[in-house]
């Protein structure tokens, strides 16, 4: 053996560092294949080698990406160096993996000296001063009616700049549904390098819940593996109300000391920005339904304001504009005098659209319509 690889992170990174083998590589699909296959049966007085004088399978490099742990069976997986990388059917030089679980991380760990064990970790794009500024400055414009947000949030994550700080932050979103929380955790990561992490818990039932936060089986998506494989330091746990109390202890850990593990996993989240999100309306009732022990360690607590007539009536507006403002010259011409974007200032002033969530996709479908007739493609 010359080198074992370890990289830590997004799929993406790792495809660029295999792509530099040119395609000089084999799976671990195609390892485990050779090692299962049966020596063809010969004759006595045949001349070929007997199956223990079988030639080695020379393998420059063994790769395997994040979700090839999830497809070999336990045999490959337990024992990893003595039935895969030191069976007497292959000869492996190289080996180059991706997010290995812990299972295989610590027997290398056992088996190989550390001069030929290299461990790249990633690099995630951090908050400066000057990032910081840019998300003050754009906020309102972007988040109508929730000036107050923006302030603690910056309080919380202005930490992070601080090189000795490894602890992450952990914010909780208060507040009710489509009043700018989710579009919040957006705005911020869209000032860092990366697709944000979203969980949507709501999606998750109580028994489904266990075993993706805590980890199951070997090959069943779990909260670890889509942690360790995050583009982002920016991570959203969408509707956390949604999680059963019994299940908040896993989250201690990775709010307290910045690490996450499971069964088969353990992730460093060291400095990210966590938001949980939930549609409670205070912190007193947050505090009760989720309970102390996990309400303790959110380093902000940040209460969304139901929004203004007035407020909902810019977001009508903003939402008119950006879609007027992707149509060809000719559909803004055959609507150029339209009443749409009056219509919905009233349908908001007689108290239409409590939640924000519908009213961009109902304005782009009155555009849609108001088109279809000015062209004459169906009746008004």
């Amino acid at each position: 053996m010359e080198s074992v690889n370890i990289s830590w992170g997004s799929d993406s990174d790792f495809d660029c560092q295999i792509k530099k083998l040119n395609n000089d590589f084999k799976t671990i699909l195609e390892i485990t294949s050779h090692i299962d296959k049966k020596a063809p049966l010969i004759s006595i007085n045949d001349n070929k080698l007997d199956d223990s004088q079988e030639q080695p399978l020379e393998v420059n490099n063994l790769v395997m990406f994040t979700d090839d742990y999830g497809s070999i069976n336990e045999w490959a997986l337990l024992g990893f160096t003595n039935n895969i990388l030191r069976s007497n059917k292959l000869n492996v030089k190289n080996v180059w993996l991706n997010n290995p679980p812990l299972s295989i991380y610590n027997d290398i760990k056992r088996t190989f000296s550390d001069d030929i064990i290299k461990e790249g970790k990633p690099d995630y794009e951090i908050l400066n001063i000057e990032k910081l500024k840019a998300i003050a400055d754009g906020y309102e414009s972007q988040i109508i009616g929730q000036k107050n947000v923006i302030v603690k949030i910056l309080q919380s994550i202005y930490s992070l700049k601080n090189a000795n700080r490894k602890k992450p932050v952990a914010i909780l979103f208060l507040g009710d549904s489509g009043v700018g929380k989710t579009e919040t955790a957006k705005y911020i990561n869209s000032f860092l390098k990366g697709e944000m992490v979203r969980i949507q818990f709501s999606m998750q039932q109580t028994n489904e819940a266990y075993n993706y936060i805590f980890g199951a089986k070997h090959g069943e998506n779990c909260l670890a593996r889509d942690l360790i494989r995050r583009k982002s330091n920016v991570i959203l746990f969408d509707e956390f109300d949604k999680v059963h109390q019994s299940l908040f202890n896993a989250f201690y850990q990775m709010f307290d000391e910045g690490v996450f593990v499971d069964t088969n996993y353990s992730v460093n989240i060291e400095k990210s920005i966590i938001i949980c999100t939930t549609n409670y309306k205070s912190e007193q009732e947050a505090e009760n339904k989720l309970g102390s022990p996990i309400y303790s360690r959110f380093s902000k607590i940040i209460v969304f304001n139901p929004i203004s007539i007035e407020n909902k009536k810019i977001i009508a507006e903003n939402n008119y504009n950006e879609i007027y403002s992707q149509l060809d010259d000719d559909d803004k011409n055959h609507i150029k005098d339209n009443h749409i974007l009056k219509d919905f200032h009233s349908y908001i002033s007689k108290g239409y659209y409590k939640n924000m969530r519908m009213l961009k996709n109902d304005i782009e479908d009155a555009i849609n319509y108001e088109i279809l007739v000015a062209r004459k493609i169906i009746d008004s």
